[in-house]
C-alpha cells in the first residue's frame, strides 16, 4: 500500500530527487515498473559468510533463543578459551 508523501517534486539540474526524509535504511534496493513508478525498498546487506544463518530456521531459532537467554541473565561461564585461539577452523 502506497500513500501520498508529496504532492510535487523537482528534480534538480542534475536530476536528482530530494526527498527531505529520515531514511529507515543506509541500503535501498530500487525496482519501477511500466507506469514509470519507482518504489524504494530498504534492504539489509548481509554478507555472504553470514548467510547461512539466515537461511537456516533451526540455527537462526536457536540463536534467538540464546540471546534472549543472555538478556534474562541465564548465563553460564564455560571458562577461558584462549586456547583455541590461534586454531585454524575450515
Amino acid at each position: 500500500m502506497f500513500w501520498i508523501l508529496k504532492n510535487l517534486i523537482s528534480t534538480d539540474p542534475q536530476g536528482h530527487l530530494s526527498l527531505n526524509l529520515e531514511p529507515k535504511s543506509t541500503e535501498y534496493r530500487v525496482l519501477v515498473n511500466e507506469a514509470g513508478q519507482i518504489l524504494l525498498d530498504p534492504i539489509a546487506n548481509i554478507p555472504d559468510r553470514e548467510q547461512w544463518l539466515w537461511q537456516n530456521p533451526q540455527v537462526l531459532a536457536a540463536v534467538k533463543c540464546g540471546f534472549a537467554q543472555a538478556a534474562k541473565g541465564e548465563v553460564h561461564d564455560l571458562g577461558d578459551f584462549s586456547e583455541y585461539a590461534d586454531l585454524e577452523i575450515e
